[in-house]
């Protein structure tokens, strides 16, 4: 009997924790500051994303594997977010590039155009490299320039942000995006966004 008991406890502490779990996500930082600059050469800040929830990735434009598989993960959220009617409507997302010497405003609109970025609602950021691995050592992220030129980079810098400009998930990025769970995160945000209007 006590272990029936103890069964049934297990199974409903399981179940309240699986409850509190969905309906929010933890604070894990303050997002930082920024100035960079968009494709367009206008200067964007943290502040044009006040309100809005955000979903973040660095990445570099000649990166052969975890970069592009990434930015593809993205553009599958990007649809399902487009029939939902948020994407760019309280949702947008932002990549920033950590090679400017290479990823010029041109570059990085030929891989928009290549990777089926819709611009409306994703922001592509560059700045000066010191400037970008600065900013994402503030999220505890590495970027380490190679011999050849290339980059080596945190596989977990992909990151969503809240209207408020708090992180509130950190994902792995690449193949190995959990996209069912970053909908259902952003979702989450959504309807705590709306709780407190």
């Amino acid at each position: 009997m006590a272990i029936i008991i103890l069964c049934i406890a297990a199974v409903g502490y399981l179940v309240l924790q699986s409850s509190f779990r969905s309906d929010s996500l933890p604070v894990k930082m303050e997002s930082p500051v920024f100035a960079l600059t968009d494709i367009q050469g206008e200067t964007v800040t943290e502040k044009d994303f006040d309100g809005k929830i955000r979903l973040t990735s660095f990445i570099f434009t000649r990166c052969p594997d975890i970069c592009p598989a990434t930015t593809a993960n993205m553009v599958a959220l990007q649809a399902e977010l487009q029939e939902q009617g948020r994407f760019g409507n309280g949702v947008e997302f932002v990549s920033i590039t950590f090679d400017p010497n290479n990823d010029t405003p041109e570059v990085l609109r030929q891989y928009a155009d290549r990777m089926g970025i819709d611009q409306s609602g994703w922001t592509l950021l560059r700045g000066e490299e010191h400037e970008v691995k600065e900013l994402a050592s503030q999220y505890n992220f590495s970027i380490v320039r190679l011999d050849d030129g290339l980059f080596a980079h945190s596989v977990t810098s992909l990151l969503l942000i809240d209207g408020q400009q708090r992180v509130r998930r950190i994902y792995r990025m690449g193949e190995d995006m959990e996209n069912d769970q970053i909908l259902a995160d952003i979702q989450t945000l959504l309807k705590e966004q709306q709780r407190k209007s």
